[in-house]
């Protein structure tokens, strides 16, 4: 059997990593699989390569546990996951858990519009005899009451249209005509005549 080194460890890194993202527990666990299937080296002689390997991967900025955390609580927070949940996750993932639950921290603006999303997703608050199992479906997601109630109430409120302040037009005129710019602002309309433009000289 084939035993392990150096070079055909990092090659096994360097083709996972450019593909997916890892945390260093990850990676590691990764190496140890490789190196059990790959020769007939025990795990404990080879924890020196892996260890090696690791450390590169980190110096060359492919492997970073910091980074990794908050992409990945970004992105979940978009899919709609709460902060509980998004912790656990990291976790799973092999992030130390301190760093886990510090990344998973955010402000209550950015929970809101998780969950928010979720009950989009899922249609939540849409029927009201549904009002107490939409109610735990949030809370099973990892979302306190007073954010899981928030949430509900806001997908009843109507949408509101904007409104017409700040808004500007340019009106087209046939060819020569001046170009007229339509202004409002606080209900009062402005017309601006802008200069016309030079007519292209005819050919002899």
């Amino acid at each position: 059997m084939k035993k392990p080194s150096e070079k055909s460890l990092a090659n096994v890194a360097l083709h996972y990593l450019r593909k997916h993202s890892a945390s260093r527990k990850g990676l590691v666990q990764l190496l140890e699989r490789k190196v059990k299937l790959q020769g007939d080296v025990p795990l404990s002689e080879a924890r020196g390569l892996i260890d090696q390997v690791v450390a590169r991967m980190e110096q060359d900025g492919y492997l970073d546990d910091t980074r990794m955390a908050e992409s990945k609580t970004a992105s979940l927070h978009r899919q709609g996951k709460s902060s509980r949940v998004i912790e656990m996750k990291l976790r799973e993932k092999g992030i130390d858990p301190a760093l886990a639950k510090k990344s998973a921290l955010t402000s209550p603006e950015v929970e809101f519009e998780a969950a928010c999303r979720l009950v989009k997703k899922k249609r939540l608050g849409v029927d009201p005899e549904r009002k107490q199992k939409d109610f735990a479906v949030l809370m099973r997601a990892g979302f306190k009451s007073d954010m899981a109630k928030r949430a509900l109430q806001a997908a009843n409120e109507p949408e509101l249209e904007p409104e017409p302040d700040d808004v500007a037009e340019i009106v087209r005129l046939p060819r020569h005509a001046a170009a007229v710019e339509v202004e409002a602002r606080d209900e009062a309309c402005q017309v601006i005549q802008l200069p016309l433009r030079p007519k292209a000289r005819e050919q002899r």
